[in-house]
Formats: C-alpha cells, sequence, structure tokens
C-alpha cells in the first residue's frame, strides 16, 4: 500500500496519470469529433433527423440498465478525468517553478531548447478549460428547440440548438479559433505523453511526433469545418423555417408533458380503493 502512496505523491506518478487521463481525454474528443461531422450534412431535414437520432442513442444508451442514466455517469468520468488532469498539470507546474528556485521556463528534453507549445502548455490547456465550460453552458442550457421523432414523441432538437449556436459569427469565429489552440496543445501533449510513459526510441520517437502532428491537424481542421458548416446553415431560409416548426410543436410538448406527469403519478401513487383492500387484508 505504501508504494502506491509513494508513487501517486512522486512527480513521475502524477505525470503518468495526467499522461493517462489525457490519452483517454484525447480519444473522446475524437469520437465527438466523429459524431459532429453529421452537421456537414446539407440536407437540413436529413441532417436534423440523423443528428437528434444519435443524439437520443446517447442519452437514452443503458445497456446495464443502471438507476440513472448513464449519459450523467459518463459525464461525471470525463468531468473527473479533465479536473484530475487540469488539476495534476497545474500542481506539476508550480512544483516545477519551485524547484527551479522561481526560475520560470521550459525545456524540451529531447532537443535541448524551448518550444512555443511547450512554453504555453498550460495556458492553452486553461484556455480550453475555459472555452468547454462556456460550450456546454450554450448546449445544455441553450435555447430550446423541438422536434418530433419517429416514434411520434417531442423531444428537443439538440441539432436545431448547435446550429444556431453557431449561426452566431462571433461565436463561429471563437470556435475556429479555439480549435487552433486546442490542436496547439494536442500536438505536444500526445508526443509528451508518450515520452513520460517510458516509450522513447530513436526509431519511435519520430513516427510518434508524426502521429501527434496528424491528430492534432486532423482535430483542429475537423472541428472547424464542422463549425463553418453549421454557421453556413444556421442562416439559411431553411434552417429558419425548421426552427418555426419547432415553436409550433410547443402546445403538443406541453400537453404530453402532462400526460408523462399523470402516468408517473398513476404508477406511484395507489388509489385509495388499493390503499383499503391493502389495509383490511392486513386486518
Amino acid at each position: 500500500m505504501q508504494w502506491i502512496v509513494k508513487y501517486l505523491t512522486s512527480s513521475i506518478g502524477k505525470k503518468q496519470i495526467m499522461g493517462c487521463t489525457g490519452a483517454f481525454l484525447a480519444l473522446f474528443i475524437f469520437g465527438h469529433m466523429c459524431g459532429n461531422f453529421q452537421l456537414l450534412n446539407f440536407d437540413q431535414a436529413a441532417a436534423q433527423a440523423s443528428y437528434n437520432a444519435y443524439t437520443e442513442f446517447l442519452t437514452g444508451f443503458n445497456p446495464l440498465h443502471f438507476p440513472v442514466k448513464m449519459i450523467y455517469l459518463i459525464e461525471l468520468v470525463l468531468v473527473a478525468a479533465f479536473a484530475l488532469h487540469i488539476f495534476l498539470a497545474v500542481k506539476l507546474k508550480i512544483e516545477n517553478k519551485i524547484a527551479r528556485g522561481g526560475i520560470d521556463y521550459e525545456v524540451n528534453a529531447r532537443k535541448g531548447k524551448k518550444t512555443f507549445a511547450t512554453f504555453t502548455m498550460i495556458w492553452s490547456g486553461l484556455f480550453v478549460l475555459v472555452f468547454l465550460v462556456q460550450h456546454l453552458m450554450m448546449l445544455k442550457f441553450g435555447e430550446h428547440y423541438l422536434y418530433m421523432n419517429d416514434k411520434g414523441e417531442i423531444v428537443r432538437d439538440m441539432w436545431l440548438t448547435t446550429i444556431q449556436m453557431f449561426a452566431n459569427p462571433a461565436w463561429a469565429a471563437f470556435y475556429v479559433v479555439s480549435m487552433f489552440v486546442v490542436g496547439m496543445h494536442l500536438f505536444h501533449a500526445i508526443s509528451s505523453a508518450f515520452q513520460t510513459m517510458g516509450i522513447a526510441h530513436q526509431k519511435w520517437t519520430p513516427i510518434i511526433d508524426i502521429a501527434g502532428i496528424v491528430y492534432s491537424i486532423v482535430v483542429a481542421l475537423g472541428f472547424g469545418i464542422t463549425a463553418v458548416a453549421a454557421f453556413y446553415l444556421g442562416n439559411q431560409p431553411e434552417t429558419q423555417a425548421l426552427i418555426e416548426k419547432s415553436r409550433a410543436l410547443q402546445p403538443q410538448y406541453e400537453q404530453q408533458q402532462k400526460e408523462k406527469a399523470v402516468q408517473k403519478a398513476a404508477f406511484v401513487i395507489p388509489s385509495v380503493g388499493e390503499v383499503e383492500v391493502s389495509f383490511n387484508a392486513e386486518i
């Protein structure tokens, strides 16, 4: 047990945990980018149907029948991984600065000199944190549009929420710039993580560096292109027509919610007759 504590409190241990959480987040980012490619469909009605089906699958996916939605557990794991990653990055930054007597510099161990990505690593990471909080707030608590799925249920239209978020030129521009910062952060983080894990070899290190560059460029461009496409779609007449259609579903949605509330109450609260029968049976 003592060795675990020693490992977790050591510099190498903290760096390796930070590298593992970073790798986990990098995989999530890539998967999220692939899901966002559905925004590249310029047939608004088809894109609306496919993207909302995708988000419904994500929010309703629960193969292990947890008492709470699995999406909440996934979000909790992601938040925990990101918080741990940021905490360790800041802690290591402070410890390194103290160890150097307060002299603030960064050195690339392999090349023996500073790099821009290394120097800005902590700041790009904190920028990504602020961006993600703002991004999630705008999506999760953004304007609520409605959509009738193929089952006849009226659900939240996340496609319209996403498209309309990017319809704002200021936010779309900020998002594209943010993706450049994310790509820059990933570029250094990938090679640094492999080096921290001890995977540094004259043959494999250049390949890892190239793979890191390709990955960071693909991610930055992938998200950037979807943002530009969403900006274009958000300002098209067809999309505005879908917004009006969404608003027209409001009375049906309210009625649907009332019916669900009644059904839930009927399922939870037994009738007076059932209570009396149960009481007499006990007597």
